[in-house]
């Protein structure tokens, strides 16, 4: 499977996921030039931007090394950007950003909630 694949499939596992606990998915894979988030959900009055890492490796604490400083920057500066394109103001909007890492083969889930 190739790595955009690999990342489809996880994120379709992190969607079944985060739906089964109630929140709606707004967009998948939204994209700028210098930055992305991977889910945007909604759980009640909360709009979630939500990174999808995956490992082999069993080791949760390997996924959370990757996020760096300045890929979460980028995420928070993505995340201002689809909102005030949909016309949502964030001072006005209750926003967390959360991290589903999923590792290992069979795979395990961890959901960590307002992560950054």
């Amino acid at each position: 499977m190739s790595n955009k694949s690999v990342g489809n499939h996880y994120e379709a596992v992190a969607i079944r996921h985060l739906t089964s606990y109630g929140l709606e998915l707004v967009m998948q894979n939204y994209r700028l030039d210098n930055g992305e988030i991977d889910l945007i959900m909604r759980e009640q009055e909360f709009l979630v931007f939500v990174e999808v890492k995956y490992r082999a490796s069993q080791d949760f604490a390997d996924v959370l090394e990757q996020f760096s400083a300045k890929q979460l920057q980028r995420v928070r500066h993505t995340a201002r950007v689809w909102m005030s394109q949909n016309g949502i103001n964030e001072h006005m909007t209750a926003v967390r950003f959360d991290i589903i890492a999923i590792t290992g083969t069979p795979f395990s889930i961890e959901w960590l909630k307002d992560a950054f």
